[in-house]
């Protein structure tokens, strides 16, 4: 038999792991510059129902990638669930559509702005929205959240010297260790914005694994530091994201 035959035989076997990004939960705000970035907590309890009901499978993120650095795949489809800033509509409107489902999460805060507001934000013209304080983290924490880091003051990691790099991500992964009694082993990327200077800064500050926003999902080949993921917005309806979703599967080389 021929070796494409084999290839194709074990992918058609394996699932597809995709890991969902989320910003702000709740309803929509026109005044704000990034509305998109809002996904109400009906719709976003709809898109995981949408997915369990199709059969796809809520998995940790550190599962996810413990099982790609083994080199291994899922049989099943599965998702993770991930939210980037730190919002304190996380701790409101997502944890309990999470818990309500058994659903885990995996949350990036930006370190130095723990219990304050989007400073990052504001200074791009848009409205200010509180932060989850360090007792709420850890809460989470009790809910199974994993907690990660986005930096200590979320800026743009490739514009920044060498020198505010190595502290934007080592600074951040010790006040998270500090507040939460658990080893940061994930990052997520500002922006998505990286380069090979950012990712070996990452890796050498000792984190496992560090995500983008490049839609695609995670297979085989994924590296562990440009991990891509499926952006989940206010219109996460099912059609809409099973569409996305399709479309993610094909940078990866999967089939829609």
């Amino acid at each position: 038999m021929e070796a494409g035959t084999l290839r194709g035989r074990k992918e058609a076997d394996e699932g597809t792991t995709l890991v969902l990004l989320c910003h702000r939960v709740g309803l929509p705000r026109l005044a704000s510059a990034a509305p998109g970035q809002y996904v109400m907590p009906r719709v976003l309890a709809s898109a995981l129902d949408h997915l369990s009901a199709r059969g796809w499978k809520p998995v940790s993120l550190a599962e996810a990638v413990d099982r790609c650095r083994l080199g291994s795949a899922s049989s099943e489809n599965e998702f993770c669930v991930t939210f980037d800033d730190g919002y304190l509509s996380v701790y409101e409107h997502a944890l309990p559509v999470l818990a309500r489902r058994g659903v885990p999460g995996a949350l990036f805060v930006v370190a130095g702005a723990i219990g304050g507001v989007n400073g990052w934000d504001r200074g791009a013209g848009d409205r200010k929205e509180k932060l989850l304080s360090a007792e709420q983290i850890r809460e989470l924490c009790g809910h199974g959240f994993e907690i990660g880091s986005h930096t200590f003051t979320h800026p743009q990691l490739t514009a920044v010297s060498d020198e505010r790099l190595r502290r934007e991500l080592v600074d951040s992964k010790r006040r998270i260790e500090d507040i939460t009694g658990r080893e940061v082993t994930s990052f997520s990327y500002p922006y998505g914005d990286y380069d090979q200077r950012v990712r070996e800064a990452t890796v050498a500050a000792g984190y496992k694994c560090a995500l983008g926003t490049e839609l695609g999902v995670i297979n085989r080949e994924t590296n562990l530091f440009e991990i891509p993921r499926v952006n989940v917005r206010w219109n996460a309806i099912g059609p809409i994201l099973m569409s996305k979703i399709g479309r993610a599967r094909k940078p990866s080389g999967l089939r829609g």
